[in-house]
């Protein structure tokens, strides 16, 4: 009687977990794809490294599968150094470097996807190292013991890098130490993707909203100029595209132009230039404004993106 009493108890238990599991297995799918978060889109996986914060937060506010293509085609749109040809330099580079770094860097740890691995990161936004070595190097462990690992070692000359990675003892290479240098020239990356030889070269101009104006003022360093000589006078030449977002919502895009002319001995005086771009804000709540700045006698393109809440 004991044997009987216990297999007819434990049967229906049974078949319930089998049911459950059944369900779960034909219908979880379904809901996971109709409730999927853009977080963990294809496109976010990779591009969220070179996203500029404020991206990151309007890309998972879009709110249907149109409105995320539509940022996409912007997002790459954005980026490419030579709108005029049919390629678009930087979603070229990129997909290059994504596909490399999954070749070579993938680890255990990091889902096999290379970008998510230390060397994988710093390849994706610096490019291929002027120098790359391998050896090994002694490391303390976390019982404070000596020990050999294997090592590389990465140089970039322009940023002034040389980094070291070491493996864990589980084949993931870890970056030793994230100087402050690196992380700059990290952020620059998400720039000019396209060319490391560019890297160095970002303007770092400023931007802000003026409320009482109605205005976007953008202030740019005299030195990073390309100055021409016209007619006695030291001119300079910006295509100005500015992308206004109102709660994370595209909205709207503002496009200039503007020249800047003065005096060689006045230009010697000024620490930076003052660019405005008028926009009325219409209603209460937070604005980004995404700001493009081209020197038209370079060939430049520069970027900045702004909060300002109304």
């Amino acid at each position: 009687m004991r044997k009987i009493f216990k297999f007819t108890m434990v049967l229906p238990i049974t078949l319930m977990l089998m049911a459950l599991f059944i369900m779960v297995s034909c219908g979880g799918k379904k809901k996971i794809e109709l409730d999927a978060s853009p977080d963990y889109d294809e496109f976010f996986e990779k591009t969220r490294l070179i996203m500029l914060r404020e991206e990151i937060k309007i890309y998972k506010h879009l709110p249907d599968k149109e409105a995320r293509e539509a940022f996409i085609k912007e997002f790459w749109e954005k980026r490419d150094p030579n709108p005029e040809t049919p390629e678009n330099e930087a979603k070229i580079e990129f997909d290059r470097r994504i596909e490399f770094i999954n070749r070579w860097f993938s680890e255990a740890t990091s889902r096999n996807q290379g970008w998510e691995s230390d060397r994988g990161r710093v390849y994706l936004l610096l490019g291929e190292p002027d120098e790359r070595n391998t050896g090994d190097v002694t490391v303390t462990n976390r019982l404070g013991r000596l020990m050999r690992v294997k090592a590389e070692f990465w140089g970039y000359q322009q940023f002034g890098l040389y980094l070291t990675f070491t493996d864990n003892g589980f084949g993931e290479f870890r970056l030793r130490s994230w100087p402050t240098t690196l992380l700059a020239a990290m952020e620059s990356g998400k720039f000019v993707i396209f060319d490391k030889e560019k890297a160095t070269e970002r303007l770092k101009f400023k931007a802000r909203y003026d409320t009482d104006a109605g205005e976007v003022r953008i202030q740019i360093p005299v030195d990073d100029i390309n100055f021409e000589e016209k007619e006695s006078k030291m001119s300079a030449d910006f295509k100005i595209t500015v992308h206004v977002y109102y709660n994370h919502k595209r909205i709207d895009e503002v496009q200039e132009t503007r020249t800047f002319a003065a005096a060689k001995d006045e230009i010697l005086k000024m620490k930076h230039i003052q660019l405005t771009i008028p926009y009325t804000l219409s209603s209460k709540g937070k604005y980004s404004f995404d700001i493009i700045v081209k020197d038209v006698s370079s060939g430049s393109s520069y970027r900045h993106m702004i909060q300002h809440k109304f």
